[in-house]
């Protein structure tokens, strides 16, 4: 992703340079490269299908015309040169497969009814069969003289022959077969859905799983020589058929997607992994390059086979469906409107990279736009303060053909946009400089932090304070106090001590009994000059400084009766307490019954005090845990 920096004072950048933050942006004729470098791509031709929403699979004919089957109208067209012919009609849904047969005979598998039908070279169609418990027809692969179909929602695969006789090749315990390939000896790989497994086929009711890959779909295969290409997608639910207006599997969210690759010897090697978008449609080269479909963005990707990868083609649809990247000129075909696409060996002519909308959080004056690559690039940029570029934004800034200040006007989005003018440009690397409008820091809340009763009462108080720091700027604290009632603040600390935290330990032993109320002043010049900073205070609620314990005054005993009273300076006095002859203390009343003054006098009878000397001892504790004990002996004449 394109990642923002802070940097001295304030300055950041955006920073392009690697293969993910370009892949980012939109492509349009150029690739991304896994090293991180932007290129040249290939020139591509786009041939509307106007009447079909989507293009689902793909057969490519020994003459190179291309059969494509297509939802949700479930047509069977051809596609010769540039033109596209309607060849069948199956009157299903969507054509979720398609199969060519050594002597030209093409079959398509559908849904939602579990057809298959056969398409003669003369464009002849008939209905091969009705699949029973089927409704999804996800693959076929011609087998010799059978056919095999991977269906759901039961788990099979169907060997059928040209007569239309199917019986159950393969029952698996999956709810879904999604995928099948056919390697040149004969070896028939079947993928399925719930569980990601790969199965080998041994015959009529036998397979063996190659390997259970994490996921929970296999929705592609692809194999050459005994090498597997493996699409494994996490989806959150299985695929299902609904009345879709674009007749695609519905599937409530994108999932996750990885390739695999799996040697002759079962060696599993992962060469790419997406979080934010599933693969549609995979193929394998004669050299071990991968080709795969994206389900978003509408892109195919390239891993070669050292397994560095490239962005291949961007088309400006949202799916790529299905794809022929081997037979003569490569095709894809798309989804989220239906279009085919030709690509040609030929550099593209007008090679352009936009990146994403870039946030700068708040409005941002755009400084120097630097860039590293080769051969000729021109870069523009337009800015404005909408999460969408649309017409209030400013307008494309004139081309740089070096690095320098940016032409546009300050704002908070920004996008960069890339020309590469000859075939042998690229780019590796962006920075883009800016500095954000300061935002002042907002002091919310100044109070004590909560004290633990086992601590008991302490002359140091623990502050804190919630601050709102909209651009995280480094900030420093300043702290004063002032006697409620007094104008005069006084400093907690020296200027030349910089506090950074937010919280500090208010050492209050020197001060006189009473209420004090707390300013704190937040600045973020540790991230601005001068002219720039900005700074806050808040005042807290006054705070109770209390550190003088109560005194106890006029204890007597006389007789049975113990009586005195307990003076606090602030009060109230909070509670009071009795022990006889070193025993437990318990808890006793003033006089009134009420602990809410600072002066509380009691009285207490003891009609259990035996007849001899004694020593009670009495406790009073403040509102802040202050705590003073006194006593008084008596000795009984003899």
């Amino acid at each position: 992703m394109l990642a923002s920096h802070a940097g001295a004072v304030g300055t950041r950048s955006f920073e392009v340079d690697s293969a993910a933050s370009f892949a980012a942006g939109e492509l349009e004729g150029t690739t991304v490269l896994s090293q991180g470098t932007l290129a040249v791509g290939r020139e591509v031709r786009r041939i509307a299908i106007d009447e079909a929403p989507l293009v689902y699979s793909m057969a490519r004919a020994a003459d190179g015309s291309v059969y494509l089957g297509t939802g949700n109208d479930g047509k069977i067209l051809r596609l010769r040169g540039d033109r596209v012919e309607e060849v069948a009609r199956t009157g299903q849904l969507l054509v979720a497969s398609l199969a060519l047969d050594t002597d030209g005979t093409l079959y398509a598998g559908t849904l939602p009814e579990g057809r298959v039908f056969a398409v003669a070279p003369d464009g002849a169609m008939r209905e091969l069969v009705r699949l029973e418990e089927t409704e999804h027809v996800w693959a076929l692969v011609v087998n010799g003289n059978t056919l095999l179909a991977a269906t759901g929602p039961h788990g099979r695969v169907y060997s059928i022959d040209r007569r239309g006789h199917a019986e159950v090749y393969y029952q698996s315990n999956a709810s879904h077969v999604m995928s099948l390939a056919r390697d040149a000896d004969g070896t028939v790989y079947a993928g399925t859905s719930d569980e990601a497994l790969v199965l080998k086929l041994l015959g009529p009711g036998r397979a063996e799983v190659v390997h259970d890959f994490p996921g929970n779909e296999i929705t592609a295969l692809a194999v050459r020589s005994g090498t597997l290409a493996v699409v494994a997608n996490e989806f959150p639910s299985p695929p299902r058929v609904g009345a879709a207006t674009d007749g695609v599997p519905n599937r409530p969210n994108t999932g996750k997607g990885r390739l695999f690759v799996v040697s002759p010897e079962g060696r599993t090697e992962r060469v790419y992994a997406q979080d934010d978008g599933h693969f549609t449609c995979v193929q394998l080269d004669t050299d071990g390059t991968v080709y795969a479909g994206v389900g978003k963005d509408g892109r195919v990707l390239r891993v070669a086979a050292d397994r560095t990868s490239s962005v291949l083609i961007d088309v400006e649809e949202r799916q790529v469906l299905t794809i022929d990247m081997l037979g003569g000129e490569p095709v894809l075909a798309t989804g989220d409107s239906g279009a085919v696409y030709r690509v040609t060996d030929r550099p593209a002519a007008t090679p352009v990279w936009t990146s994403r909308v870039l946030d700068a959080s708040f409005n941002a004056r755009f400084g120097q736009l630097d860039w590293r690559g080769q051969g000729a690039v021109r870069f523009m940029t337009r800015t404005g303060n909408s999460g969408t570029a649309d017409e209030t934004w400013s307008a494309w800034s004139a081309p740089m053909t070096a690095p320098g200040p940016v032409r546009s006007p300050g704002a908070r989005y920004i996008q960069v946009r890339a020309e590469l003018t000859t075939p042998a440009s690229a780019v590796n690397a962006i920075t883009l400089h800016y500095l954000q409008q300061n935002q002042r820091p907002v002091v919310l809340e100044v109070g004590l932090k909560a004290r633990p009763a086992s601590r008991g009462a302490s002359t140091r108080y623990e502050l804190e304070w919630q601050v709102d720091n909209p651009d995280n700027d480094s900030l420093r604290y300043r702290l004063r106090f002032r006697a409620e009632g007094q104008s005069v603040w006084r400093d907690m600390f020296r200027e030349d001590v910089v506090h950074t935290d937010a919280n500090y330990t208010w050492d209050t032993a020197s001060l006189p009994d009473g209420y004090y109320v707390v300013e704190v002043e937040a600045s973020d010049e540790p991230a601005n000059p001068r002219e720039l900073r900005l700074t806050s205070r808040a005042v807290s609620e006054p705070i109770r400084v209390d550190n003088h314990a109560p005194v106890i005054e006029q204890l007597q005993l006389q007789g049975a009766r113990v009586s005195g009273r307990a003076v606090d300076t602030l009060g109230p006095v909070a509670r009071l307490e009795l022990a006889v002859d070193g025993g437990p203390f318990r808890d006793i009343f003033p006089v009134d019954h009420l602990l809410d003054t600072a002066v509380e006098r009691f009285e207490v009878d003891l009609p259990d005090l035996a007849p001899g000397p004694h020593v009670v001892a009495v406790r009073a504790t403040d509102a802040s845990g202050n705590t003073v004990t006194a006593e008084v002996e008596h000795s009984p004449r003899r």
